[in-house]
């Protein structure tokens, strides 16, 4: 009570609340980024020690320069402040539990995020950083009363002066040590994805931007020219099932050489191959997804452009091929499926795959009445299978209790505070029961071989960190990513006849598979080789495929 007391006591002038939001984001809002500093930084001069008595002094001036269009505004400034606040502690928390970085990518996850996505982080951790840097801050900066002490002009001239001043300190500091902040910053990039607030603003700014033009543009046709042959009496009809993986890594699974039996089923088939280097689009689901089915390459892969314009597969509904997409992850399709026929899996509620708290299924939910639906298809089918597979940090909600193999298990949301035995054990067990639900769908498949030609392709969308280097889940920017998040499995497996009908050499395929560098590039083009499809966005040298396919026979 004294101390609500003595804070309502406070009458601060408008000025002078940004000099205490300022000082709140150049310490205690900024915990994450003073970790990263202290791990970067050595103290054995007196320049190194001067350099970092400096850091505060600019960080200081910094906020308060760009905290002033803010605050200055007399009925927003207190909703604001409250709401960067609590932004910045939420976005601690994750920084400092999990290693992750605020760039656009991230920002954009969390907008995009779900009800059941969202629950599988809620912790008492969490709730307790909210708390103490989020909303108790925040109600006390929010309850100061603010005092007015002059005009509107003379206001003004103590908002410039303010400003003015600590531009001066920002320019002295700056040049006082200009060697030594440009080599801070030009060798730790991340920093500029660590300053709470401005890099949640700075980003979310640059992502609704970008969301804005993408939904403000029409749809671009692409490949007009694209053409198929016409089907020949007594050919089978084709059907490719492209299972889309989420969050599984390339180094846990035992066809890529991992020492555990996380392949276990098609380890022992000996008819699936396994492609040993395959990088991903990006880091995280947003950016991946529709990269890997885009024409884009992902050296020149842009958001805005791949929402605008058609994707793999409306070109190939397009020349005939019935498509079918069967989503199973929170985050959705990310605007690939939305012009082709879709079927939402949580939303049937399916009894026994569809047990879980949050709402989640597990992935045999995409093989329900699958059957059904491949029956009434004619033709040529692709039908995409988009997992939840081992998306964190709930990995323990990812497989029912009798696919457990690994034990102990870290059955947490706090990965964190596991042993690296536990976390490791549990995110093997997606990948054992990602194994079983591969297995099934070839199996199926099998069904059909009498009536079609039938393949399987399965690749994930990108990888995790389990806590190599201090990392956790994924997101980090691509150009700091560790080849955890960005080496993912690719596996395939071709029917007799769809391999000798489309003149595929299986075993050169093998061989490429294990010696070749492959990457979501590749996708795009070497599903329109498999269906046929004559365009001059196809670009053979991309096809992995190409080098393997033989002119099929007459």
């Amino acid at each position: 009570m004294r101390v609500l007391q003595r804070l309502t006591s406070i009458r601060p002038t408008p000025v002078q609340l940004t000099w205490i939001a300022a000082l709140f984001f150049t310490t205690a809002g900024n915990i994450a980024l003073w970790q990263t500093l202290w791990n970067h930084l050595s103290l054995d001069t007196p320049r190194s020690v001067l350099f970092l008595i400096s850091l505060p002094i600019f960080l200081f001036c910094a906020f308060n320069i760009l905290l002033t269009p803010l605050l200055a505004l007399p009925y927003l400034r207190k909703p604001l402040l409250a709401l960067l606040v609590i932004i910045s502690a939420a976005c601690t928390y994750f920084m400092l539990h999990y290693g992750v970085l605020i760039d656009r990518s991230m920002v954009q996850n969390a907008l995009e995020t779900n009800q059941a996505e969202l629950a599988s982080y809620v912790s008492a951790p969490l709730l307790l950083t909210l708390l103490m840097l989020g909303v108790l801050p925040a109600t006390a900066m929010v309850s100061l009363p603010v005092r007015y002490t002059a005009g509107k002009w003379r206001t003004a001239c103590g908002w410039v002066v303010n400003v003015v001043a600590s531009l001066v300190v920002f320019t002295v500091v700056s040049l006082a040590f200009y060697k030594d902040y440009a080599s801070l910053l030009r060798n730790n990039r991340q920093l500029k994805d660590q300053v709470l607030p401005i890099a949640v603003v700075r980003n979310a700014n640059g992502y609704l931007k970008r969301r804005y033009m993408a939904v403000s543009r029409p749809l671009r046709t692409v490949a007009e020219d694209a053409t198929r042959p016409a089907t020949v009496a007594g050919q089978r009809p084709r059907l490719i099932i492209a299972v889309v993986g989420e969050t599984a890594r390339a180094r846990n699974f035992q066809l890529n050489g991992y020492p555990r039996a996380t392949n276990p089923v098609l380890s022992r088939r000996g008819d699936v191959i396994a492609f040993q280097n395959v990088a991903s689009c990006g880091t995280a689901t947003a950016i991946s997804l529709p990269c890997m089915f885009s024409r884009m390459a992902r050296r020149h892969y842009d958001d805005v452009q791949a929402a605008t314009e058609e994707n793999l597969l409306d070109i190939l509904q397009r020349t005939g091929v019935d498509i079918l997409w069967r989503n199973n992850n929170n985050g959705g399709c990310k605007g690939v499926c939305q012009r082709v026929p879709t079927d939402d899996m949580p939303a049937l509620k399916v009894a026994g795959q569809c047990v879980n708290k949050d709402g989640t299924c597990h992935d045999e939910v995409l093989l329900h009445q699958l059957g059904a639906r491949i029956d009434a298809m004619k033709g040529d089918a692709l039908i995409v299978l988009h997992q939840i597979g081992s998306h964190g940090p709930t990995y323990f909600e990812r497989y029912p209790e009798q696919a457990t193999v690994f034990r102990p298990t870290c059955n947490s949301n706090q990965i964190q505070t596991c042993t690296n035995e536990a976390l490791t054990n549990t995110y093997d067990n997606t990948l054992v029961y990602t194994d079983q639900v591969l297995g099934k769908t070839i199996a199926l498949l099998e069904g059909y071989a009498d009536q079609r030609d039938v393949a399987m392709i399965y690749v994930s969308d990108h990888g995790e960190s389990l806590g190599e280097r201090g990392m956790y889940l994924h997101g980090t920017p691509y150009v700091i990513a560790p080849p955890e998040q960005t080496s993912v499995p690719m596996l395939m497996w071709f029917s007799p006849s769809f391999a000798r009908h489309a003149g595929l050499d299986l075993a050169c395929l093998r061989g490429n598979a294990q010696g070749e560098r492959y990457s979501h590039d590749n996708l795009y083009h070497s599903l329109l080789g498999l269906f046929d499809v004559e365009s001059g966005v196809y670009q053979k040298g991309l096809d992995l495929f190409a080098g393997c396919r033989a002119p099929a026979p007459g």
